[in-house]
């Protein structure tokens, strides 16, 4: 292994110091100084003539000077029309109407009511307002709502006629009490897919094919019947709605006959409401 190396020691050599250079041989005393060589003889045949200058190069380098200058300028001129048609192509298009689009839609003109059979209303709640205003002048007051499956609305008979005729939507119900707040009316609206399937469902209610009865709700303030308080239903089909009027008495008496106070409420309220879902289909 070799020892490590000197400075100045040459690549490759033993680890030894280099010998220092030798001393120039001084000049003897008075000898003169050394100086430029003196000029000799020619050389035979005299100096060398110069080289001789290249053919038309003095001129080439101004020709390509300018054409280097003329070159740059038109490239800085395509670059400036490029970037130009570029700027205008993100520019938003501006699109007119069409002559035959028309810029405003005018207001569809509201047909006049009918009695047609098909007549239903594509919001059946909004027929059973806080009060209801009868024709003979009596006002009922709502005490609670329901908004629910015709399925779970159902009694065991009306279930099953239900599985022929079902129901189209939700089954919208409100409670409402006389004047008085005597008797308790609940009114239930139930819609279905035909005329046909509707009076099928309403012709139930002979076979006692109802709704089960609502009462109202705790906010009313009203007092609870006893459970399971007799009641009338009777019912109305408009088009292919249904609608139910169940009235009785807040006490949860008895409701009397066809002559009694109860089944003429129930037909008071039942048929304003049913009028007032005709006119507003």
């Amino acid at each position: 292994m070799n020892p490590p190396e000197w400075p100045g020691q040459q690549p490759g050599q033993p680890g030894f110091p280099a010998a220092p250079p030798p001393a120039p041989p001084r000049a003897p005393i008075g000898a003169p100084l050394p100086g430029p060589p003196m000029p000799g003889p020619p050389m035979p045949g005299g100096f060398p003539p110069p080289p001789p200058r290249r053919g038309g190069g003095g001129a080439a380098v101004p020709l390509l000077i300018i054409g280097a200058v003329v070159v740059l300028s038109l490239v800085g001129v395509g670059a400036f029309v490029l970037l130009k048609d570029d700027g205008d192509d993100n520019r938003p298009a501006v699109t007119l109407p069409s002559p035959t689009t028309p810029l405003f839609t005018a207001p569809s003109v509201e047909p006049s009511p009918t009695t047609s059979s098909g007549g239903t209303t594509s919001d059946p709640s909004s027929v059973l307002s806080v009060t209801v205003r009868t024709a003979q002048g009596n006002t009922f007051t709502r005490a609670g709502t329901r908004t629910e499956s015709c399925i779970t609305r159902a009694n065991s008979k009306m279930l099953s006629e239900l599985s022929t005729n079902p129901c189209i939507g939700s089954m919208y119900s409100a409670v409402y009490a006389n004047p008085s707040k005597t008797i308790i009316t609940a009114i239930s609206i139930a819609k279905f897919a035909s005329p046909s399937a509707a009076s099928s469902v309403g012709n139930a209610t002979n076979q006692q094919g109802w709704p089960k009865l609502l009462t109202p709700s705790d906010a009313s303030g009203l007092p609870q019947p006893r459970a399971n308080p007799a009641y009338w239903t009777r019912t109305w089909t408009r088009g292919s709605n249904v609608i139910y009027a169940q009235s009785y008495w807040s006490s949860g008496g008895p409701t009397g006959g066809r002559t009694g106070s109860v089944f003429t409420t129930a037909g008071e309220i039942g048929v304003e409401i049913t009028n007032t879902l005709l006119w507003s289909s």
